[in-house]
């Protein structure tokens, strides 16, 4: 999914030598989060949200226009961070999260505006990618309670693999967090394209990953780890050939009546274990 299929089209503007009283009137006639000031090319400019406005309003400005506001809250000073439309929506997401942001101004290729991206816009029209990690595109940390509740309705065993790439600070040191970032994208697909259609894969957090095989007993799922430690043992990567990727995995049995936290819990023990065993390989709890 690209920028452009779920950004705002013609977000609310206004140009540096409006005034105060535009912008404070802006906010009070429509329903909005931000105002993006654009210069004379319709470039975007700058970003004013709703929380500078009591900042604004209490300034004693000798000037009452917009780029004065700007001066004093040190805004001008300040990068405008924006996205082109056919950036993937996952940027866009990252550049939220990295810096700490509600708004996103979105661009064409001639640097033009053409929409904004709102966190609370994004939330209301695909609820779903609240539990989407922006990088690797699976379900992330807060996906679990949706699956609590899943557990409920299915009959059998479920298998939680708790899976964490071996000694990965040495490959953000060695060839660098942009490397690093390929590592953890490819992995999450590895992990998708090897686990049934109706399991699920969840970044944990960091460098670990974990795996929910439903109806999947002991054996089923150390037989599964292993098919997914063999996969990922043989990634390659076309413009590092010498980067070679292995993962420590653990495995625990979910059942009804138990509580799935300590599941995981369990998964992440053995997955330690299997750490300190020497790495590259699989440790079911308790075994």
């Amino acid at each position: 999914m690209k920028v452009r299929d779920i950004m705002k089209n013609d977000p609310m503007t206004l140009k540096l030598e409006n005034s105060l009283q535009d912008l404070i009137d802006v906010f009070r006639n429509n329903e909005i989060g931000s105002v993006i000031i654009v210069d004379e090319k319709y470039e975007p400019y700058q970003i004013i949200t709703l929380r500078d406005l009591p900042k604004i309003c209490f300034l004693n400005l000798f000037s009452n226009n917009i780029s004065e506001a700007l001066k004093e809250l040190n805004k001008n000073k300040e990068a405008l961070i924006t996205i082109y439309q056919n950036e993937p929506y996952s940027e866009a997401l990252a550049l939220m999260k990295n810096f700490n942001i509600s708004h996103l101004p979105v661009i064409n290729k001639k640097k033009k505006l053409v929409g904004i991206l709102s966190i609370r816009d994004i939330a209301k029209a695909f609820p779903d990618l609240i539990y989407i990690d922006p990088l690797t595109e699976v379900n992330n940390r807060s996906y679990l309670n949706l699956i609590r509740t899943k557990l409920k309705s299915i009959n059998g065993p479920t298998a939680c693999l708790m899976i964490d790439i071996d000694n990965f600070k040495k490959v953000n040191d060695t060839f660098g967090h942009v490397v690093g970032d390929k590592v953890l994208k490819k992995l999450a697909k590895t992990l998708r394209k090897n686990i049934k259609i109706t399991d699920e894969v969840i970044r944990y957090g960091g460098e670990e990953f974990l795996v929910i095989a439903y109806r999947c007993g002991l054996e089923e799922g150390k037989n599964l780890g292993e098919r997914l430690r063999k996969k990922i043992e043989n990634i390659k990567f076309k413009d590092l050939p010498e980067l070679k990727i292995t993962v420590s995995i653990g495995i625990s049995i979910f059942n009804l009546g138990k509580d799935f936290l300590e599941a995981i819990k369990e998964a992440d023990e053995a997955m330690y274990q299997a750490k300190k065993h020497g790495k590259n390989r699989v440790f079911a709890f308790g075994f």
